[in-house]
């Protein structure tokens, strides 16, 4: 005689859901995008604690990460997906000034009296990236006049 057994509707539940949650793993790469990285300047020394920001000319989600003490940053999308969107980019880099002024003073001030770096690197912004299918080490070497 062979004995059988049978498993409440809740026990397959789960182990589909268990399934499902390791073939969907949220470590998962887009083939769309691709890591990237790089060093930025600011008169030829490395730009600390800037913001870089890959936004893709076409649909998708942008690309976003911070310099290192060296300039160097990694950008991420989704959250913590390490890269950017395959194609050109538009490349925003700010900097905040440290501030410096008085209580009460802060609400006089315009955004660009924030940003340490020409609007040309991020409000009115003139640099792009192509993002490749391949090693993308994309350096901005940025000038402050």
């Amino acid at each position: 005689m062979q004995a059988t057994t049978s498993h409440p509707i809740g026990y397959w539940l789960i182990v589909g859901l268990l399934a499902f949650s390791f073939g969907c793993s949220g470590d998962s790469i887009d083939p769309e995008y691709k890591p990237v990285t790089g060093t930025v300047t600011l008169d030829g020394q490395p730009l600390a604690n800037a913001q870089v920001s890959f936004v893709p000319f076409e649909a998708g989600s942008s690309g976003a990460g911070f310099t290192d003490q060296d300039g160097v940053y990694r950008l991420y999308y989704a959250a913590r997906r390490p890269g950017a969107k395959m194609g050109e980019n538009k490349v925003f880099i700010t900097k905040e000034k440290p501030l410096t002024s008085k209580r009460g003073e802060f609400s006089r001030m315009s955004e660009s009296d924030l940003e340490l770096l020409p609007a040309r690197y991020n409000r009115r912004t003139e640099l792009t990236a192509n993002v490749t299918d391949q090693t993308n080490v994309i350096d901005f070497e940025l000038k402050s006049k």
